[in-house]
């Protein structure tokens, strides 16, 4: 059909691997990323934990000029995007640069540029003159296009821990309504900060769970006490179905409908009612043109969090009737943590991985089931199973509610 947009290539810097392969294998195998933060001294800090990308080096991708002026979270967003198109086997020229766009979201940004310069100013030293670019939050879309020598729209969207979700969304609008052939989307962030995890730790979002780091991060379990934060970057290659099967390209999945809703209720908290969560999740069905029945995995926002879990749980069961009930629903924050801008770009990931590969990744640390949360939760082992239709859900600060349908392509 000439209005599918497929996903063809997918890259990935996540807590529990470099790459895509790597992140997926861990999350299928229940590994956690969560440990003790390494990056400053956390003495004194109610949260000492977090979901760092493990041995991640600029220089190892990026000359010295470059290596010293690029934000953490744009070298994430540009080294994703590079495995990204280099597994869509896209090549990128003269021909068609100007139909190539870029959409890479964030939430925190470059909150710790931001944070360094303060630091420098407060020390009495002048900060780089380079600091206010590179914590803008339209920064990773611009460097991606510059990496790639791309023309076509590049924008970016800020909607808290439903950005990355979002960048789908919007990618395919743009194939969509023929402004690009090719969009480059996806989320990245790096909010493992003092000041970032203080201003959480306050607020009461986040988990103390000092001791026993990989037992963290554990949604929708009794015990949970809130989430975990993370780091990362998930990028995809969108692209028209019939501009994919004119180059030859294999998708992995379908990006079949998608909605966002808003809460207006509360700047942190979900609605209680989940009514917008459930609004966001029937129009994305109805969109995908599908029926509850149809779908075979939900991988849900899942953080961790009374208030959003149980919120999830009401919303699922409200959209999807007594479907749910049969219906795998994990969370993949309880391996890798909660990446706010990327989380919901990795939601993708995982539903695109898990078509491909018939295997939905466990909820880890699931052992005390909240009764509030009565799904299929898929605890602590991984299910092998066929997956055709995949649902990922991303539920922002300020009720932002994005909800995006997958679904198995149609090979030749």
């Amino acid at each position: 059909m000439n209005d599918e947009v497929v996903i063809t290539g997918i890259g990935a810097l996540t807590p529990v691997g470099n790459d895509r392969e790597s992140s997926w294998e861990a999350m299928v195998a229940g590994r956690s990323g969560i440990a003790p933060i390494t990056a400053f001294d956390t003495t004194g800090m109610g949260t000492r934990i977090a979901g760092e990308v493990k041995s991640f080096q600029p220089s190892d991708h990026f000359d010295t000029k470059r290596t010293r002026r690029i934000s953490r979270f744009t070298a994430f967003a540009v080294v994703a995007a590079r495995e990204a198109v280099a597994d869509a086997k896209l090549s990128i020229d003269e021909d068609n640069r100007d139909r190539v766009a870029v959409v890479v979201n964030a939430g925190v940004a470059g909150f710790d540029t931001i944070e360094a310069a303060t630091r420098q100013l407060v020390a009495d030293r002048e900060p780089s003159s380079y600091f206010v670019p590179y914590s803008l939050a339209n920064m990773p879309s611009c460097e991606v296009a510059i990496d790639l020598g791309v023309h076509g729209p590049v924008n970016a969207n800020v909607l808290a821990c439903a950005s990355g979700l979002y960048a789908l969304m919007d990618a395919r609008r743009l194939i969509l309504s023929g402004e690009a052939d090719v969009v480059v989307c996806g989320g990245t962030d790096a909010g493992i900060t003092p000041v970032f995890m203080n201003g959480l730790s306050t607020m009461g979002a986040l988990s103390r769970r000092n001791d026993d780091p990989v037992a963290a991060s554990r949604p929708f379990d009794v015990d949970r006490e809130g989430f975990v934060l993370a780091e990362g970057a998930v990028v995809m290659v969108l692209e028209s179905a019939e501009h994919a099967r004119r180059r030859g390209a294999t998708p992995y999945a379908t990006v079949s409908g998608a909605a966002l809703t808003c809460d207006a209720f509360h700047v942190s908290a979900p609605s209680p009612s989940g009514e917008y969560a459930t609004a966001a999740i029937r129009t994305a069905v109805r969109r995908a043109g599908v029926a509850p029945d149809d779908i075979d995995y939900v991988c849900a926002h899942g953080t961790s969090t009374k208030a959003n879990d149980r919120t999830e749980t009401k919303a699922l069961r409200a959209a999807l009737g007594a479907a749910v009930d049969r219906i795998p629903v994990s969370s993949p924050k309880s391996s890798v943590g909660h990446l706010v801008g990327g989380a919901g770009a990795l939601g993708a990931m995982v539903c695109a991985l898990a078509i491909r590969d018939g295997v939905v990744p466990p909820t880890i640390n699931l052992n005390s089931p909240d009764p509030e949360c009565d799904l299929d939760h898929v605890p602590n082992v991984a299910r092998r199973l066929p997956v055709r239709t995949a649902m990922a859900n991303a539920f922002g600060f300020g009720g932002q509610n994005c909800v995006v349908v997958f679904t198995a392509p149609d090979l030749p």
